[in-house]
């Protein structure tokens, strides 16, 4: 993504501190290296990240990668009050990390270890984050902008039989609009992204088993006629956090090519 598109100044992040969960995936990633670029000091978590990983520069900014599980309160509060020690007040929040994991049950099958480990990871880990992140930014006094990745799952229902995702994803919208409207006197702003089915590598193994026919068929329903990118949702991601969103809190907004056209 081009870091001066949409006529939006790439060092607009400049001095800003932003943390980014599930880093390693793409739209983590990319959304990461696009924040950087225009000037952001940005602390990249995965659970994938070896505890070493090198800092590297990105543009006019600088990807600190760092280790975290999501799903472990206590190590995202270590986390982020190192971060702020560190960098200062955190200033923008993104939480990427989630997923459906790999069972696909009717739900009569779906076992309570099952339930919990989708729902820790998408509707408890982003609750995690959020909460460390505004002791950040109230303690800093200086506002912020959190933006939580829902689905189009939790917007409408899942096609591949994944209760749990669907209702931690729900779970996430709501959460979304319960903290922009208590934490909008602190000058704190908090949206949602719903993507649709977006072709990134976490999903190649679910895309690859999806026949042809069934494929054009949700096409068919996909109004840009396209499966989505993760290139796609970082430019929903940095309106949300930029100044050009400065009077915009508790929304959801579907990125899906306009599968579903709801309010």
């Amino acid at each position: 993504m081009n870091g001066h598109s949409a006529g939006v100044r790439a060092e607009h992040f400049t001095d800003r501190v932003a943390v980014i969960t599930g880093a390693l995936g793409e739209i983590g990633l990319e959304t990461a290296e696009e924040l950087a670029r225009r000037g952001a000091t940005v602390w990249a978590a995965d659970i994938g990240f070896s505890p070493s990983e090198p800092s590297r520069p990105v543009g006019a900014g600088i990807i600190h990668p760092v280790n975290l599980d999501v799903t472990d309160s206590h190590a995202v509060d270590s986390l982020f009050r190192s971060i702020t020690s560190a960098s200062g007040p955190i200033s923008m929040l993104v939480n990427a990390a989630g997923g459906p994991g790999t069972d696909r049950s009717p739900v009569e099958d779906v076992t309570d270890a099952q339930w919990k480990k989708v729902v820790s990871l998408n509707l408890d880990g982003t609750f995690y984050c959020c909460r460390a992140a505004v002791k950040s930014m109230k303690s800093g006094g200086i506002g912020g902008s959190i933006v939580n990745i829902s689905s189009g799952a939790g917007r409408t229902y899942s096609r591949t039989g994944v209760q749990a995702y669907a209702a931690a994803k729900a779970g996430v919208i709501g959460l979304t609009r319960q903290l922009a409207r208590e934490m909008g006197t602190y000058g704190v702003r908090v949206n949602c992204v719903a993507p649709g089915l977006i072709a990134v590598e976490g999903l190649a193994q679910e895309l690859s088993s999806i026949s042809s026919g069934a494929m054009q068929t949700h096409l068919s329903g996909v109004a840009l006629g396209r499966l989505g990118s993760a290139a796609d949702l970082v430019g929903p991601i940095v309106f949300f956090l930029g100044p050009q969103a400065g009077y915009v809190t508790g929304q959801t907004i579907s990125v899906d090519g306009g599968s579903t056209m709801l309010g």
